[in-house]
């Protein structure tokens, strides 16, 4: 120890202070008021950064979308798609059915656009489906609820652009070459699953309804379309 640093010890002793205040007390109450909120303020901001980071950057982008979760679907690409055939859209939704009925059978409410009435619906327990007209071609319009039995995963080839939208509370656009959908039912212990072909299709999710269209529209016509579903 220098010179300096004895004589500071030393000046240190002989100086009066005044009490010192409860410093814990008062900065522990403040910290309890804050602290159920700052973990998820700091996980949320941590995991937006990160996600726009990652996908500023191209092989990240890549990487984060060849396996997306998003709601009720999964979006796996592959370098080669599972067995599958070109079959009707509706093709494993179950028998049509009146608007009524449907909601009774998916045990949820559908959302249409406004001024639209279509007259048949498929259904099954947290799934209701419709066919609707945009453009005068026909798109099926799927929503399913985030905490029922039914589950969607899609398969996409590398010829399958995949690309995220902002959309609800995310979304994505499927389009360019085919790919393979396979829906999931479960009931009970009867497991069924259902696959085909399927064309350009857009999926979103909002307040826990994962929403999909499918049809032969465009990225422009398909995000019109969903605004009026979910406006």
């Amino acid at each position: 120890m220098t010179e300096l640093e004895h004589a500071l010890v030393a000046l240190g002793g002989e100086l009066e202070f005044p009490p010192t205040p409860d410093l814990v007390r008062a900065v522990s109450g403040r910290l309890q008021r804050r602290r159920w909120r700052r973990p998820l303020v700091l996980a949320v901001a941590v995991a937006v950064v990160a996600l726009a980071i990652a996908m500023a950057v191209p092989p990240a982008r890549s990487a984060i979308l060849r396996f997306f979760h998003l709601g009720s679907a999964t979006v796996e690409q592959v370098q080669t798609l599972p067995p599958a055939q070109q079959r009707p859209i509706t093709a494993g939704l179950g028998p049509a059915l009146v608007r009524e009925d449907a909601e009774m059978a998916a045990q949820f409410g559908i959302r249409l656009p406004k001024g639209v009435a279509p007259q048949q619906f498929y259904a099954q327990p947290g799934m209701i489906s419709t066919v609707l007209r945009a453009d005068g071609k026909p798109v099926l319009l799927s929503e399913l609820k985030g905490d029922q039995t039914v589950l969607f995963k899609k398969f996409a080839s590398p010829a399958t652009s995949v690309q995220p939208v902002d959309l609800g509370e995310f979304g994505l656009w499927l389009h360019g070459g085919p790919h393979v959908l396979m829906w999931q039912f479960n009931f009970g212990r009867v497991h069924r699953v259902e696959t085909r072909l399927a064309g350009n299709v857009l999926l979103w999710l909002d307040q826990g309804i994962t929403y999909r269209l499918e049809g032969d529209l465009d990225k422009s016509q398909m995000l019109q379309l969903a605004g009026q579903i979910t406006r």
